[in-house]
């Protein structure tokens, strides 16, 4: 006796979708972190070092971590960081069906860019996002980041940090 259409799809193709796409969120996430700790934040990174150093934590220090004005595009490294996405999505379209695939590059764009857009929103005074406790809780750890450069490289899930050993709790609210 075979499984109706509808009950595979409840009980086997959504949950399945469902776990791609948080996998894929969280891979995007490890990655961005573990780029942002070996290769912003470590001379081996070159280019990616001396940029993000040289304008993202230059332009953002103690007493201004946040800006009425974006700072500018000079030391932008999320572009490099797209190059290993895209990379592996070259590889998953060859080895993956056509809709996980789908899931997969769809979840990838949008924590992508969920990633460059919290950056963003952490560093613009009044952000229409601080309305969000929660946000402003990430925003704060994401500070603790730019006080002591060694903690806090995730943007948005900090739990890479704990497993990292670099986490830092905000002592304190900053701005």
């Amino acid at each position: 006796m075979t499984m109706p259409t509808w009950a595979f799809w409840c009980l086997v193709e959504i949950p399945l979708f469902a776990l791609t796409i948080a996998a894929t969120h969280l891979t995007i996430s490890g990655g961005q972190t573990l780029m942002h700790y070996w290769l912003g934040h470590r001379r081996i990174g070159g280019a990616l070092f001396r940029n993000h150093i040289n304008f993202h934590h230059a332009y953002y220090t103690r007493g201004r971590l946040a800006s009425a004005v974006q700072e500018g595009k000079e030391g932008n490294n999320t572009p490099f960081f797209l190059i290993p996405v895209i990379l592996v999505a070259l590889g998953l379209f060859f080895v993956l069906p056509l809709g996980l695939f789908i899931a997969v590059t769809v979840a990838a764009g949008v924590s992508f860019y969920a990633h460059v857009h919290f950056d963003k929103a952490y560093h613009v005074q009044g952000s229409y996002l601080e309305r969000f406790a929660w946000f402003r809780r990430k925003q704060q750890l994401h500070f603790v980041h730019h006080l002591h450069a060694n903690s806090n490289f995730a943007v948005i899930d900090f739990f890479w940090d704990r497993v990292l050993g670099t986490f830092r709790n905000a002592d304190r609210p900053m701005h």
